[in-house]
């Protein structure tokens, strides 16, 4: 229908994708049409050519190997223009609608008739949709595809969403250097996301080098342009010192930026400098505001430490019961340091009946993600307890533990139960 027009606009690119699929289901037929339809693909005869070659190594073999997708990713872009994105997004409004809804049936359908247009945000949304498996019977190849054409046709947001996946490597073989080309290509169109992620490949060594200096520059460009990550990254590149020399004050302002944009990680960080007095003068109203910001947005760190704030009564008044709200909200997220606090008010019984059973429940939450605190505390309760919680040995395990994580108040229990009762540890204990 569109190689010939039949009902539809001529299309030879969609037409092409159409028989390539077919292709890939082992129709000969189709197979042939790839070759046939190869002149008249919207780039130059040599690179169809290429194209056509790669695409039938794809129908004759099973394994889409970094050589086949490296031949495709070779061909040259087109110009992708804010007008055509502006005009594609409003295109694609009523899909948008349908994914909002979670009615991703109809927004697949929608999104079909779109990308036979070209339409390449369509493209674009249509291989999330498959790649994420949101639709009954997700495609893998038909969504590369998608991303692949729009990607070649020049669409910022295709490549980076194709890098990720050659990146990844679970989809398609891995390959590095193509993710970071094809990162580099959306960096130089401008993309925001592409200059975050070809600035984090420069400062990783991600299908590169390690190069501080490029990272520096791309993560730069992209907190200036308002980029929230971006702006969390070069806030800790400056604010740990491992990349950069230590500059505390520069750190606060991007932390700033991020947090301004509303991430939420940011919020917490610069909340800590205010709270800390790092990088800007010790503001406890301020910290309180930033973290309280990242507790309603649902942040299990903002919910941590707006929690310990009316734990101490620090700038508020001090209020139990909404410190332990917030732990819960926080620990039930997997943070083990609210866990380990939540532990502590339960044992204490800090604004509730105390609780034991819970206490040690919380601390084994908090020790299996490998936190000193919590394996010293219930080797406490081990080692001292009554006939309710007295075990020795389990004790001395999950106090060597802690030991092993480096913990000296747990090294110095160990020698004295050492000296004092003759009770040797493992050097490398492990807590069943």
């Amino acid at each position: 229908m569109y190689e010939k027009g039949q009902g539809v606009e001529v299309n030879p690119l969609e037409a092409y994708t159409h028989y390539l699929l077919a292709g890939l289901n082992n129709n000969e037929l189709a197979s042939k049409s790839v070759h046939r339809l190869t002149p008249w693909l919207p780039t130059a005869v040599s690179e169809g050519q290429k194209l056509a070659n790669t695409y039938q190594k794809m129908i004759d073999g099973t394994v889409w190997t970094t050589q086949q997708m490296d031949a495709v990713s070779d061909v040259g872009t087109q110009d992708y223009t804010e007008e055509r994105r502006l005009n594609e997004i409003e295109e694609c409004k009523e899909s948008l609608k349908a994914i909002q809804a979670e009615d991703y049936e109809k927004a697949e359908a929608l999104l079909l008739m779109l990308a036979r247009e070209n339409n390449l945000t369509a493209k674009l949304d249509l291989a999330r949709l498959h790649l994420r498996q949101l639709i009954n019977i997700p495609n893998l190849k038909f969504a590369i595809l998608q991303l692949h054409q729009a990607a070649m046709l020049g669409m910022p947001a295709a490549k980076v969403e194709l890098g990720s996946i050659y990146e990844d490597g679970t989809h398609i073989e891995q390959n590095l250097s193509e993710a970071i080309r094809l990162y580099r290509d959306a960096a130089h169109q401008e993309s925001v996301n592409g200059m975050f992620q070809l600035g984090r490949c420069y400062l990783l060594g991600i299908g590169t080098e390690e190069h501080t200096a490029n990272a520096m520059t791309w993560l730069g460009k992209a907190a200036h342009l308002d980029d929230e990550l971006a702006c969390y990254w070069m806030g800790s590149l400056y604010y740990e010192g491992k990349y950069v020399e230590s500059e505390p004050i520069m750190a606060s302002n991007f932390y700033e930026r991020g947090a301004t944009l509303g991430h939420s990680y940011s919020q917490n960080k610069l909340g800590l400098m205010y709270r800390g007095g790092i990088g800007r003068d010790t503001n406890l109203e301020q910290a309180f505001s930033l973290f309280r910001l990242s507790a309603n947005g649902g942040n299990e760190w903002g919910q941590f430490l707006l929690g310990q704030m009316y734990l101490n009564g620090s700038y508020i008044e001090e209020d139990l019961n909404l410190a332990k709200k917030l732990f819960t909200l926080s620990a039930d997220q997997g943070l083990a340091d609210a866990q380990v606090e939540l532990g502590a008010m339960y044992g204490k019984g800090l604004g509730m009946p105390a609780d034991r059973v819970k206490s040690v429940e919380l601390y084994k939450l908090a020790a299996e993600q490998g936190v000193a605190v919590a394996n010293f505390n219930l080797g406490l309760i081990y080692i001292n307890g009554d006939d309710m919680d007295h075990d020795l040995d389990l004790g001395v395990r999950y106090m060597s533990q802690a030991a092993h994580l480096g913990m000296d108040d747990a090294k110095e229990v160990l020698v004295m139960l050492k000296t004092k009762h003759g009770i040797e540890s493992e050097q490398t204990p492990t807590v069943q």
